[in-house]
């Protein structure tokens, strides 16, 4: 099981940030996902022609029939280990780890 853990103020600006600290009351569970891989959450998070919440193998966990699509910065928890969504793919961490946001090819500039 996969839960998916999306900041409470995002910020789609994030892909430009390095050293953002991720702290656990700055998100909010929204969704328990029935799967082991992080790649079908991502997909079963993401809103297309109807809300991921409706889907079939998720368990949304607040209330309503709309939230937001899982992006960067947000935090998948599976079987306990943490990862964190980057703009190339993901990356395990710890709550209150430091993350540089950027693209490789800002990075590394």
């Amino acid at each position: 099981m996969i839960e998916v853990y999306h900041r409470v103020n995002y910020e789609p600006n994030i892909v430009l940030e390095a050293d953002v600290q991720i702290n656990q009351e700055d998100y909010e569970a929204v969704a328990e996902i029935d799967s082991d891989a992080v790649g079908d959450a991502w997909n079963l998070t993401q809103n297309g022609y109807s809300s991921w919440v409706k889907g079939r193998h998720v368990k949304a966990l607040l209330p309503g029939d709309s939230r937001r699509s899982s992006s960067i910065g947000d935090v998948f928890s599976v079987n306990g280990q943490l990862q964190v969504i980057l703009f190339e793919g993901y990356a395990p961490i710890e709550w209150g780890a430091k993350v540089d946001f950027r693209p490789s090819f800002m990075a590394n500039q």
